[in-house]
């Protein structure tokens, strides 16, 4: 029942993110925290989300950024070797207080600060930040989208490239949990096993290919205003979980 469960959470997540771009992603990780331990939650969610946003980039490939992406990548790679070192996890609750969190400051964040991620400092900037958060908190697609308010691109080339950018982001990320998990010696989830890695990138599919379908049948203004409201939604719901979960564990 667990695994069908996630699985319809898979097939929904991706179809939400399908259409805006992102948001999928945090209900699926905050279902995952929910219900597994941190490290195989965060590999679990990286192997379902590097599928889902994989799939994404490759459906509509054409409208990728190619030209932003060696900065941004720089970036990855300068903060992926100093989580090597540093080796930092998060509790769950935290994890998903930070989430919420995240998507408030996102959406609330002054159109005057609106950052612009064609710009090549603003490009490496956003692969340090994006990718320290996907390492802490397990997902960065509302900080993502911060450094993508203040630009030319359209919605195509907005989701497309974020697609990409979160498809190398959560490889990284199964990478040092996977490592983590090794240096602890850490058993890993029975969902990280067997038939249920082929069932779940199959949802993921399935529910990226339709939310695609759907982004064609948005125009540029209620794609703006749709990505702002789930995340004003989501953030409330999760980090209220989060605080619920701290403080039960606090009163235990």
């Amino acid at each position: 029942m667990l695994a069908l469960a996630i699985a319809l959470c898979v097939f929904a997540t991706s179809l939400l993110s399908g259409i805006v771009g992102m948001a999928g992603g945090i209900v699926l990780l905050a279902v995952l925290i929910a219900t597994l331990p941190t490290t195989s939650a965060m590999i679990l969610h990286g192997f379902i989300q590097a599928v889902a946003n994989g799939s994404r980039a490759w459906f509509i490939r054409e409208h990728v950024q190619w030209r932003l992406l060696p900065i941004f990548f720089a970036g990855v790679a300068l903060v992926a070797m100093v989580f090597a070192l540093i080796q930092i996890v998060w509790s769950a609750p935290v994890i998903l207080i930070a989430i919420g969190a995240i998507a408030w400051l996102t959406v609330l964040m002054p159109k005057r600060l609106a950052l612009d991620v064609t710009r090549p400092l603003t490009t490496f900037m956003c692969g340090l930040s994006v990718t320290a958060a996907q390492l802490l908190v397990g997902t960065s697609g509302p900080l993502l989208d911060a450094f993508f308010q203040k630009n030319r691109l359209n919605r195509f080339e907005v989701v497309a490239t974020k697609a990409f950018t979160q498809t190398v982001g959560h490889l990284v990320k199964i990478g040092y949990f996977t490592w983590l998990a090794l240096q602890t010696s850490e058993p890993m989830h029975h969902l990280l096993n067997g038939g249920y890695l082929l069932v779940l990138p199959l949802a993921s599919l399935a529910g990226t290919r339709i939310g695609t379908w759907l982004l064609h049948k948005i125009d540029e203004t209620h794609f703006r205003r749709l990505t702002s409201a789930v995340l004003l939604v989501l953030g409330v719901i999760v980090a209220v979980h989060g605080i619920t979960q701290l403080s039960l564990s606090s009163a235990g």
